[in-house]
C-alpha cells in the first residue's frame, strides 16, 4: 500500500511539474492568529506567508477525496476564467481550521500581496482532514469562484450553526447542501478502505472498540461530530431530509438535529429551500441518475454542468441575496442544456414530491404513503399519481416560473424566553426561526401556546405564506399573549 501511495504521489508531482495536474497546491501559514472558533471565518483578509516545509504536507494530497476536489476546483476556475490554465489552490494550515473563506493577504519577499477575491481553504495540519474535510470545503471554494470571488451571506434565522437535518436560511442551505453532496458522491463511489469502512458497514465492532466505531454508540457517535458525517451519506442518499422531523415535541435541538423523519409528511417548498440536506439530495441524485452507477467521466461532466447552471443563476442575481437558489439553478439549467430539460424537471418534482408546483402534492403523497403502510394496494393511487407527476412536468416545462408560485419570503422571528445551548460551543442563544417554515415542535416552545393556535398558524401559511411581520400578526391566529412572546 505504501508503495502504491508513493507511486501515485510521484505521478501527481510529475504532472504538476508538467503543468498537467488539475491544480497547483500552495500551502500557507498564518503570520498572526486566525480565529476559527465559529462556524465560519469572520477574519477579513488575514495575513499569511508561504509554508516553510510544504513537502511535509504534499503526501496528504494523495487520496481519492482530494483528487475529486482538485478536479472540481479546476472546473470551477475554468468556468469563471476560461483559458486561464492550471489554477492555484491555496491551503492555509491553521489551528482549528475546518473552513473555506475568500480573501487573504500574502507576505512574500518583504512585500504584501492582496488577494481579496481568492477562495482558499483553512485546515488544521492533520493528514486525516485532507480526506474528510477538504472535499466539502472545496465545494464552497467552487461556489465562491463561480460567484466571482464572493461568498453567500448567511442570515441569522436559526439558533444553531447549520446542520444537515436542520432548517436554517436559504443561502446557507444552498451553499452547504452543494458542498455536502460532494461528500455523498465520494462516499457512494469511493473505493478506498477508509471510505468503505466508514460508510458501507464493512467494519462492525462490539465490545471495547473506539467510541466512533463501537456498535453500542452507533446512533450517538455521529451526533457528536455535529456535522453528522454518516448521515451526510446515508440520509442524503435516501432523500430523507425532504420529509418533516419525526420528533415534534417541544425541544429545539431534537426537532432540528435528529435525523429521524416522518415519511408521511413532506416538507413544503419554503422549508425545502432552507434544508441543506434536501439540496444535497437533489444534487447527489441528479448527478447519479440512471439505472447504474455512472462512470467517473459522466459524473465529472454532470458536476460541470451543475456548476455552469449555478454560475448562470449568480449572474442573473448578482446581488447574491438570500433567495430560492434551487429554483434559479433549475431554471438556468433548462436554458443552458435544453436536451436535459425534462430530466432536471423530473428530478426536482420527484425529490420534492411536487410541492413546488401543486397545492395538493403533500396530501397526495400522505395518502399514498399511509396506504402503503396499511398494505392497501388498491389505495396506492398509482395511476392518479402518474397523471399528477406528468402534469407537474408539463407545467414546469411550459413555464418554469410556476416553481415560484408557492414561495414566500423569509420572515425571521425570535423567542427570547426560550434558550438553545450546544455545550461544546459554549454558547447560548434565544430560539430563532422563520415563521414561514417553523416546525410544530419549535412552536410548542412558545409559553402557553395551544394546539388550536398551532393548527391555525400552519393552516394560515399553507398556500399563502406570510408576507412579513404585519401579515403574520394579522393572519397567524395566535392569542395576544403568544404574539407578545415573539420578537421580530
Amino acid at each position: 500500500m505504501a508503495g502504491l501511495r508513493l507511486g501515485a504521489l510521484a505521478g501527481f508531482m510529475a504532472a504538476c511539474a508538467a503543468g498537467q495536474a488539475p491544480v497547483h497546491v500552495i500551502f500557507l501559514e498564518p503570520v498572526s492568529a486566525v480565529d476559527t472558533r465559529g462556524a465560519e471565518i469572520s477574519d477579513r483578509n488575514p495575513l499569511y506567508r508561504l509554508a516553510a516545509n510544504p513537502e511535509r504536507y504534499t503526501p496528504w494530497l494523495n487520496n481519492e477525496s482530494a483528487a475529486r476536489a482538485f478536479r472540481l476546483y479546476r472546473d470551477a476556475c475554468e468556468i469563471a476564467h476560461p483559458g486561464s490554465g492550471v489554477p492555484h489552490y491555496y491551503v492555509a494550515l491553521v489551528k482549528g481550521g475546518n473552513h473555506a473563506a475568500t480573501g487573504f493577504r500574502l507576505e512574500k519577499l518583504g512585500k504584501v500581496e492582496e488577494h481579496p477575491r481568492q477562495p482558499y481553504i483553512l485546515l488544521d495540519a492533520e493528514d486525516w482532514r485532507f480526506e474528510t474535510t477538504l472535499l466539502h470545503e472545496t465545494g464552497h471554494m467552487a461556489i465562491s469562484m463561480v460567484a466571482g470571488g464572493r461568498g453567500l451571506e448567511a442570515r441569522e434565522i436559526a439558533s444553531i450553526p447549520h446542520s444537515t437535518a436542520a432548517l436554517t436560511d436559504r443561502n446557507t442551505a444552498f451553499n452547504e447542501g452543494y458542498a455536502i453532496h460532494l461528500e455523498t458522491v465520494q462516499a457512494h463511489v469511493g473505493r478506498d478502505r477508509w471510505n468503505r469502512q466508514r460508510y458501507h458497514r464493512e467494519m462492525v465492532l462490539f465490545g471495547d472498540a473506539p467510541f466512533q466505531q463501537a456498535e453500542y454508540f452507533h446512533h450517538s457517535a455521529d451526533l457528536t461530530s455535529y456535522s453528522q458525517n454518516v448521515a451526510r451519506y446515508t440520509e442524503v442518499r435516501e432523500n430523507n431530509f425532504s420529509f418533516e422531523s419525526a420528533f415534534q415535541g417541544a425541544d429545539y435541538l431534537r426537532v432540528q438535529l435528529e435525523k429521524a423523519r416522518d415519511f408521511a409528511s413532506v416538507r413544503d417548498a419554503n422549508q425545502l429551500l432552507e434544508a441543506e440536506g434536501y439540496y444535497a439530495s437533489f444534487f447527489f441524485l441528479f448527478t447519479m441518475r440512471g439505472s447504474a452507477v455512472p462512470d467517473a467521466a459522466t459524473i465529472e461532466g454532470r458536476e460541470n454542468r451543475i456548476l455552469r447552471a449555478i454560475q448562470a443563476a449568480f449572474t442573473a442575481n448578482p446581488g447574491l441575496e438570500s433567495g430560492p437558489w434551487l429554483v434559479r439553478v433549475v431554471t438556468e439549467y433548462m436554458k443552458l442544456f435544453p436536451e436535459e430539460k425534462a430530466a432536471i424537471v423530473e428530478a426536482l418534482d420527484d425529490t420534492s414530491h411536487g410541492v413546488f408546483v401543486d397545492p395538493a402534492a403533500a396530501r397526495l403523497w400522505r395518502e399514498h404513503y399511509l396506504a402503503a403502510l396499511r398494505l392497501d394496494v388498491g389505495g396506492l393511487n398509482r395511476e392518479g399519481l402518474a397523471e399528477a407527476r406528468r402534469h407537474w412536468r408539463e407545467q414546469v416545462l411550459a413555464d418554469p416560473a410556476v416553481l415560484l408560485s408557492r414561495l414566500g419570503p423569509e420572515v425571521p422571528c425570535e423567542l427570547p424566553a426560550a434558550k438553545v445551548r450546544l455545550v461544546a460551543f459554549d454558547e447560548e442563544a434565544a430560539v430563532r426561526f422563520d415563521v414561514n417554515t417553523v416546525q410544530t415542535g419549535i412552536l410548542r416552545l412558545i409559553p402557553g401556546i395551544g394546539e388550536t393556535e398551532i393548527d391555525a398558524l400552519l393552516a394560515a401559511r399553507t398556500g399563502r405564506p406570510f408576507s412579513g411581520r404585519d401579515d403574520f400578526q394579522k393572519r397567524a391566529g395566535l392569542k395576544p399573549a403568544s404574539l407578545a412572546a415573539l420578537k421580530f
